[in-house]
């Protein structure tokens, strides 16, 4: 075939190979045939036959991906081309198997299409084949009405291309992968490919590493020779993912690679690979708070570092590597807290018996206890907010609801340290006035999130409304959704009251008493426990109407349990330290979660005939009767009962400090002084992420409708 004048040395020519077949064409003769011309120029040229009209070159020139992307697949053996040319015409070309001839001859290209090629390390001659390595095998099955996983497909066809201390690979405009490059080893694999290894993102998908199928074994030595310059390979290969950081080598943000491995978490830049803060995970010093979409990371060797990943999937990793998460609840109760100031620096916030210190880049304040003015704080959401105020400073600290409750605590409870011992018996008897809002919550709180969820996440005026009978199938749907759910976590949750918090209670109030009784727990401590247990009775009636309840509403809603809402982190901020909260044991987790997976726009299917129209209506009477009227009668019933009982474990404690020795009093001070400051700023907080509802929003509204409720009228005598 006789082209004419080209520009540049030819690189391929298909008519000498009769294997291409036309997959899809427009702008071009309905009966002739196309060929191919690739030249170095960079330039391409598409030959028309014409058919019964008159043949035409067409060419692009230069030519530049993705207008022009020509790849080889199915591990690089195998030439597609992907034209936009000019006058709105496009045309896709694919080959079989070439020889290895033309593979060679197609190095000549070498990734010219590529505007910025002649400034990179490494750049290979065209799209290749590259095998990634999924750390689970992704599902490519493709039910009824189902689609298979495209974000994972089994082979790419991407340039491979080193520079800036960065492998990445480059599809379309696009960079579907990169590692840093001293993050990956390499090694030879059958006559051209290599295989890389290295933890990375694609898709949503992690990787273990990929097969590069370098064309020839040339092209093969030059990527070695590229890869080997970079230095020595990682002892650790960890997974990679870019982030933002605060806090290293100066007051702004800068992107930085952050690896996760086993053993470590490392932040390098990705320009120079040098590696800009380490921390070891094993390490005792090391903290961590916020959600795994923003944290902050301290430890002595690195001040408090904050790191924002954009990535949801690598902050799911995070989140599940379980040596930061016990670093986290650590965090919370260690005294060294990480945080940022309103304008973004990031802090650590530590106490001491002189004052609280907060350091970071650019700060170093010590705050006497004695000179805070004002504690506030804003619980949130997204993010609480404690604003501290002394004569000389008016600091803001912000952090997720977590931290910066602890943080308030510590300061709080430091403050009331600076009390004398004499003080103990009267702090004792304030922990104890402020123990109703915690067993009325820590009893009867639950209910009132769940109740609140199906109102719709309503404020603290909103807690007396009734639930309303559901105007459509899908209201239904989700209210029956969120019932079924909830109620079982009320059931093993009153469960664990009726056997676990007299036991709780009594454990307290023996740590209060170690260092004055040498560990050893009073008789009359034990013997109190069987009697706060006989004070938890009333609970007892919550929990079978709480298992009727359950019944009925199984009678009722015939529910598909696998499509019932699922407790699931996809989409939400996963709060570093929030397993650790002050009470863990009393925990109701699955509540929020359903109607969060409602409110995301979740569809919940329900079947309800219209025989059990009536049975439903029952079931919101009851529950409505339950939280309306039931509840806030055995709160009180609870609360008096308890409370002598508590009044009388404050007394013979105040018995036993006074008999003690006075340097046994120092440490008994530091324990009354926290416990005091936690009853005090739990009340404050909201139990979980899920309902904003305040811990003493729900104790108040408990009271007040005790007050509301009809009582028989008793003879007064």
């Amino acid at each position: 075939m006789v082209w004419g004048a080209v520009r540049g040395r030819v690189v391929f020519d298909s008519s000498h190979h009769h294997l291409f077949v036309e997959q899809q064409s427009s702008g071009f003769s309905w009966t002739g045939s196309r060929s191919l011309l690739l030249t170095d120029q960079p330039a391409v040229y598409v030959h028309d036959t014409g058919g019964l009209g008159s043949p035409a070159i067409i060419a692009l020139d230069p030519a530049a991906d993705p207008d022009a992307t020509i790849g080889l697949a199915d591990r690089s053996t195998r030439l597609v081309a992907d034209l936009r040319l000019p006058q709105g015409r496009s045309i896709r070309l694919t080959s079989g198997e070439l020889p290895e001839p033309a593979l060679a001859a197609l190095t000549g290209l070498r990734g010219r299409l590529m505007p910025d090629a002649a400034t990179t390390d490494f750049i290979s001659p065209c799209a290749v084949s590259v095998t990634p390595w999924y750390e689970s095998e992704p599902d490519r099955s493709a039910q009824d009405g189902e689609e298979s996983d495209d974000s994972a497909p089994a082979e790419l066809m991407a340039y491979v291309v080193v520079a800036g201390g960065r492998l990445q690979l480059r599809s379309r405009g696009k960079i579907p992968l990169e590692w840093p490059v001293n993050r990956v080893t390499v090694t030879p694999a059958g006559q051209s490919a290599v295989e890389l290894r290295g933890g990375a993102l694609l898709g949503g998908h992690f990787l273990t590493g990929a097969t590069l199928h370098l064309v020839t074994p040339l092209v093969r030595r030059a990527f070695l020779a590229v890869i080997g310059s970079a230095g020595p390979g990682p002892s650790t290969v960890g997974t990679s993912a870019p982030v933002s950081v605060r806090g290293l080598g100066g007051a702004g943000a800068r992107k930085a690679d952050c690896v996760l491995s086993d053993d470590a978490l490392e932040f390098q830049s990705p320009d120079t690979q040098r590696v800009l803060a380490h921390f070891d995970l094993d390490d005792t010093h090391l903290r961590i708070a916020g959600t795994a979409e923003r944290f902050v990371v301290f430890n002595p060797a690195h001040g408090p570092v904050t790191v924002e990943c954009a990535s949801e999937v690598f902050g799911r990793r995070l989140y599940g590597n379980a040596r930061l998460r016990g670093a986290a609840e650590r965090t919370l109760t260690s005294g060294v807290l990480p945080a940022e100031l309103a304008d973004g620096r990031p802090v650590a916030c530590a106490f001491a018996p002189d004052g609280m210190r907060v350091k970071g880049s650019g700060v170093n304040l010590r705050i006497a206890y004695e000179s805070i003015r004002t504690v506030e704080a804003e619980p949130g959401p997204p993010r609480a907010e404690m604003r501290l105020t002394t004569e000389r400073t008016d600091l803001r600290i912000v952090a997720q609801a977590e931290l910066v409750q602890a943080l308030h605590t510590e300061v709080r409870a430091w403050g009331n340290a600076c009390a004398g011992a004499g003080q103990i018996p009267d702090m004792l008897r304030a922990a104890v006035g402020l123990e109703e809002d915690y067993l009325l919550y820590t009893v009867f709180g639950p209910f009132y999130e769940l109740h609140a969820a199906l109102l719709g996440d309503v404020g603290a005026d909103g807690l007396g409304a009734p639930i309303p009978p559901p105007g459509s199938p899908e209201e239904r749907s989700r209210v029956a959704a969120v019932l079924q759910v909830g109620i079982g976590e009320l059931q093993a949750h009153l469960d664990q009251v009726g056997h676990v918090l007299p036991a709780f209670l009594r454990h307290r109030d023996a740590c209060l008493l170690a260092a004055v009784t040498g560990g050893a727990e009073p008789d009359w401590l034990k013997a109190g426990e069987a009697r706060l247990r006989a004070a938890f009775a009333p609970v007892q009636r919550a929990a079978a109407e709480t298992a009727q309840l359950a019944g009925q509403l199984s009678r009722v809603m015939d529910l598909d349990p696998a499509a019932l809402p699922k407790v699931s982190y996809a989409g939400a901020a996963l709060s570093f330290g929030a397993a650790a909260l002050l009470n863990p044991v009393f925990a109701v987790s699955g509540i929020s979660q359903a109607y969060s997976s409602h409110a995301q726009g979740e569809q919940r299917k329900a079947q309800v005939t219209a025989q059990s129209e009536r049975g439903w209506a029952m079931v919101l009477d009851r529950w409505n009767a339950l939280v309306g009227t039931a509840l806030p009668v055995l709160g009180y019933v609870l609360t008096e009962n308890a409370f002598g009982l508590r009044w009388e474990s404050a007394r013979r404690i105040g018995q036993e400090l006074r008999a003690a020795p006075e340097a046994a009093r120092v440490p008994v001070l530091r324990a009354v002084a926290r416990r005091l400051a936690t009853l005090d700023v739990m009340r404050r907080y909201p139990g979980g992420s899920g309902v904003r509802l305040r811990r003493g929003e729900i104790a108040d509204h408990l009271r007040a409708a005790r007050e509301a409720v009809r009582t028989p009228r008793f003879l007064d005598f």
